[in-house]
């Protein structure tokens, strides 16, 4: 699942010398499930991951990259291995339609291997957030301008004075 990723945090983790309790306690993630997610069994969801990154100190963007790298070559793998192998595990050709395109099978597989190569930006980190506020957020800050950042930014330290510490 997230194998690179939990390796990722946990370098990370130990690098900062910080304890798997006190990362618990500070993001409110019991420490069965960081381990989960340190040892690859589980996938956290991207709010998650932002409360590991503002704790760790760490940018939220790289651990969305190593994420959706997962995932998409993840997928690509399984969608590779159904184009090539029937159900009881015999290889197959893969099926072309009537009209000789792409079965559907290879479409997949091509959109998938197009998202892989496609440089994540602002707007496409957004739609990996589930909660409508934060992206919401996300969406509004791809196109805001450095000033208004600036602005924005000042505005979460004085809401969130513990996040912004460098």
């Amino acid at each position: 699942m997230g194998q690179q990723l939990g390796k990722f945090i946990k370098n990370v983790r130990r690098e900062k010398k910080v304890a798997i309790k006190a990362l618990s306690t500070a993001t409110g993630i019991s420490k069965s499930y960081l381990e989960y997610i340190e040892s690859g069994a589980r996938e956290p969801q991207v709010e998650m991951l932002a409360k590991i990154a503002v704790v760790l100190d760490m940018p939220l963007e790289k651990m969305l990259d190593i994420q959706k790298r997962e995932q998409m070559a993840s997928a690509m793998t399984k969608l590779a291995a159904e184009g090539v192998t029937s159900a009881d595990g015999e290889v197959r050709a893969v099926e072309r339609t009537g009209d000789s395109s792409q079965s559907i099978d290879q479409q997949a597989l091509a959109k998938t291997l197009a998202a892989f190569r496609a440089a994540p930006d602002d707007r496409t980190l957004a739609e990996f957030v589930e909660n409508p506020d934060l992206k919401a957020i996300l969406r509004a800050g791809a196109t805001l301008s450095d000033e208004e950042l600036e602005k924005l930014r000042k505005v979460m330290e004085s809401l969130y004075p513990d996040a912004f510490n460098e």
